[in-house]
C-alpha cells in the first residue's frame, strides 16, 4: 500500500478543517463583538409578531429572529414557540432590524418586498413605551437544482463535485459567486438547496474520491477502498486496480448544460422556493498536463513563493490554480486541461522589510500620528514595501510544459504631485495616503490595492506597481473639510477613467487636486398618503452614460431614514440623474445594462459646492 505524507490529504478534507477552525474562529469574533457591546439602557418598548411559511402561511416553530440596532447598539435573538410566535420587551427607543431564518429556508429581513430575496429591509422605528405587535415574517424555503452527471460512457458519476454559482454585483461589477455545492450519490445525482432567487451558472469537476497523493513525480487520481492512519505523519491507501505513473487524461470541468468553456455556459433562473430538476449533463475526458517550472528572483531561485495559473478565459468559472515553490524555486501543476492560461506570481524582495499590518491599517495609523519623527517612519515603511512580479502566458494542449521560467523584475513607480484648488500651502498633506486600486483584470494576487505616502511637501510615489488598470483613492489622512477633486495623468482623470500600466514604463507626471467645495445632495421619499417610504433606495448616476463604471465615485445609492429623508454628499460636479427604486440588488446601480432601463427619473447639475433638493413621491 502507498504511504500518503499528510501533506498530501485532499484538498475536501483541508477545506473541511478549515471550515471548521474558520467557523469557531468567526463565532469567537463575534461573541466577542457582542461581548463589546454595552447593554443599553433599559426602555419599556416591544416587538413581537409571527414567523410564517411564504407559501402556506403556516407557523414557523424554532425559527430564530434576530432584532438589532446601532442606536442604540443592541443584538437579541429568541426562538420561535410552536405557533411561530416571538416576543422582545425592555427595548428602548429606536430603529431596529427584525430577520428570522431557520435550516431549509432563507434568511428573511423585515420589510422585504420578496422575502428571501438578500435584499435589504426595512427597520421598524420605535418610540419610548411604544409597543409594536403581530409584526408578520415570512420565511421562504430555498431554491432547489437538482440533476444527474453521467460520466463519458453514460454511466452515474459517483462522487463529482456540483457548484452552483450565482451571479452577483462584486466591486461594482457582475460576477460569479459560489453559493452552494454538491457532491453527487452512487446515482450520478445531485441536489443544490438552500439557493437564493437568482441566476446560476452550475459547474461539475472531480470530487472527493479523487485524492492526490504523491508519487517519484507529479499527482496521479485513484479510487479509494481505504484510508488508515500509518503513524504520525503518514497514511496508507488501499486502491482498486494499479496505480499509473502519472494521470494523462481525466475529467475536465464542465459546465451546464455541457460545455467545457464557462462563457458558453446556459444560466439558470430561479424565483423563491423553486426546484428545478433534470438539471443533467454528462463529464468530458480531456488530456491533461504537467505544467512546471522555475521562479527566478534577482539573486536566484525563490522559494516559498505562490505562483498562480489562471485560466484566461474562465477565473470567475473557478479557473484559478495556486502552487508554492520548493526550495530550489520549482512550482509543478498537475491535472491541467487544455486552454489558455497565465502564470503569475508576486513576491517580495529578499531582506526587504515587510508591513506587519495591512495597506489599509497601516494607512490609517499614520493618519492618527501628530509625531513628525514617527510619521516619516511609518512613510518610509510603507515606500519600501515594493513587491517584484512576474508573469508569463502560456498554451496548454494536452502536452507536459516542463523548464518553464518566471523571472521576477521590479514594480513600477506612479509618482506626482498632490495640491489644493486655491494652492493653500497650510493645509497637512503629509499623513495622507492615496491607493492605486485595480479595475477588472485576471485577479489572483495582482488584484491588490498598492498604498504609497504623501509628504509635506505634496510628493507622493506609489511603488511596485505591476500591469493592469488602475483608479486612484485617498486611502486615509485626507485633510479636514477637503474632497479628492481630481488625479489628472497624462490629460486623464483617474478618479473616473481607469489609468493603464504596461510592464515597461514608469508612470510620473501625475497632478491630484483636492478641494474643500463640497457637494450635497438631498430630499424625502414618501408615499402617496405622504407617509416616509423607508423602503425605497435613492439612485445618483451621471447622465452621461461613459461614466457607468464600477464603483465610479459618481454613483451613489442611499436608503432614506425611517422619516423618509435621504442625503448625498461629495458628488462630482457634473450633470445627473436621480430615481427612487424599490427592491434593487445592493451594487446593481453600476450595472449599466441595468441603468438603461430606468425611467422616470430628475434630472439636476451640480456645480462646486453647489446643493441641490428633491422630493420624490412613490406609489
Amino acid at each position: 500500500m502507498p504511504r500518503i505524507p499528510r501533506r498530501f490529504l485532499t484538498a475536501s478534507i483541508a477545506a473541511s478543517i478549515a471550515v471548521c477552525v474558520c467557523s469557531g474562529l468567526v463565532l469567537a469574533e463575534q461573541a466577542a463583538r457582542d461581548s463589546r457591546i454595552a447593554p443599553p439602557a433599559g426602555g419599556k418598548a416591544s416587538i413581537a409578531g409571527t414567523v410564517v411559511t411564504v407559501d402556506t402561511g403556516r407557523p414557523v416553530r424554532r425559527a430564530s429572529v434576530t432584532i438589532s440596532s446601532t442606536a442604540p447598539r443592541l443584538v437579541r435573538s429568541v426562538q420561535t414557540d410552536d405557533q411561530g410566535a416571538f416576543s422582545f420587551a425592555d427595548l428602548p427607543a429606536g430603529e431596529y432590524t427584525v430577520s428570522t431564518v431557520k435550516g431549509g429556508f432563507i434568511e428573511s429581513i423585515y420589510g422585504q418586498k420578496q422575502p428571501g430575496s438578500g435584499r435589504p429591509g426595512t427597520p421598524i422605528r420605535i418610540a419610548e413605551g411604544q409597543k409594536r405587535s403581530n409584526i408578520a415574517l415570512p420565511l421562504a424555503r430555498g431554491a432547489v437544482i437538482t440533476g444527474t452527471v453521467i460520466d463519458e460512457a453514460g454511466e452515474p458519476a459517483f462522487g463529482i463535485a456540483v457548484r452552483a454559482l450565482r451571479w452577483s454585483m462584486q466591486s461594482g461589477q457582475r460576477a460569479l459567486m459560489q453559493a452552494a455545492s454538491a457532491t453527487t450519490d452512487d446515482r450520478g445525482v445531485y441536489r443544490l438547496h438552500s439557493l437564493l432567487p437568482g441566476d446560476y451558472v452550475i459547474s461539475a469537476a472531480s470530487g472527493a474520491p479523487n485524492i492526490p497523493f504523491s508519487l517519484s513525480e507529479g499527482a496521479v487520481y485513484a479510487k479509494v477502498l481505504a484510508l488508515e492512519s500509518a503513524g504520525a505523519d503518514t497514511f496508507k491507501l488501499r486502491v482498486e486496480g494499479e496505480i499509473p505513473a502519472e494521470m494523462t487524461s481525466g475529467f475536465a470541468r464542465v459546465f451546464y448544460p455541457g460545455t467545457t468553456v464557462g462563457s458558453a455556459a446556459t444560466t439558470v433562473t430561479l424565483g423563491p422556493g423553486e426546484e428545478r430538476a433534470a438539471t443533467d449533463f454528462a463529464m468530458q475526458v480531456v488530456p491533461l498536463a504537467r505544467v512546471s517550472g522555475t521562479l527566478m528572483g534577482p539573486t536566484g531561485a525563490v522559494s516559498a513563493a505562490t505562483v498562480q495559473l489562471v485560466d484566461e478565459m474562465g477565473v470567475q468559472y473557478g479557473g484559478l490554480r495556486s502552487a508554492r515553490t520548493d526550495n530550489a524555486g520549482r512550482f509543478t501543476f498537475t491535472g491541467v486541461a487544455p486552454g489558455q492560461y497565465v502564470l503569475m506570481t508576486k513576491a517580495t524582495a529578499k531582506g526587504a522589510p515587510q508591513l506587519e499590518a495591512s495597506g489599509r491599517e497601516a494607512a490609517e495609523f499614520l493618519a492618527s500620528q501628530t509625531d513628525a519623527t514617527k510619521i516619516k517612519e511609518i512613510q518610509a515603511a510603507i515606500q519600501k514595501v515594493a513587491p517584484l512580479w512576474a508573469t508569463v502566458n502560456i498554451s496548454v494542449d494536452g502536452r507536459n510544459l516542463t523548464d518553464l521560467q518566471l523571472s521576477l523584475q521590479p514594480g513600477l513607480t506612479v509618482s506626482g504631485q498632490v495640491t489644493t484648488e486655491n494652492g493653500d500651502s497650510s493645509v497637512n498633506l503629509s499623513r495622507m495616503t492615496l491607493n492605486l486600486s485595480p479595475v477588472g483584470g485576471v485577479g489572483g494576487d495582482f488584484a491588490q490595492a498598492i498604498p504609497g505616502t504623501v509628504d509635506a511637501n505634496g510628493q507622493f510615489t506609489i511603488r511596485g506597481v505591476t500591469p493592469g488598470r488602475y483608479r486612484l483613492t485617498a486611502m486615509a489622512g485626507m485633510p479636514a473639510g477637503h474632497v479628492l477633486q481630481s488625479a489628472a495623468f497624462g490629460g486623464q482623470d483617474i478618479l473616473d477613467f481607469p489609468l493603464e500600466i504596461d510592464g515597461g514604463r514608469n508612470v510620473a507626471g501625475g497632478l491630484v487636486t483636492l478641494s474643500s467645495q463640497t457637494t450635497e445632495v438631498s430630499g424625502t421619499v414618501r408615499d402617496t398618503s405622504n407617509q416616509p417610504a423607508p423602503g425605497f433606495t435613492v439612485i445618483a448616476f451621471p447622465s452621461e452614460d461613459r461614466l457607468w463604471l464600477p464603483l465610479s465615485r459618481r454613483i451613489q445609492a442611499v436608503r432614506p431614514t425611517s422619516d423618509g429623508r435621504y442625503q448625498f454628499r461629495n458628488l462630482p460636479s457634473g450633470d445627473y440623474r436621480l430615481i427612487a427604486v424599490q427592491d434593487v440588488e445592493p451594487g446593481r446601480w453600476y450595472d449599466p445594462a441595468w441603468l438603461r432601463q430606468l425611467a422616470g427619473f430628475a434630472i439636476f447639475s451640480l456645480t462646486p459646492g453647489g446643493k441641490h433638493s428633491q422630493d420624490f413621491q412613490v406609489r
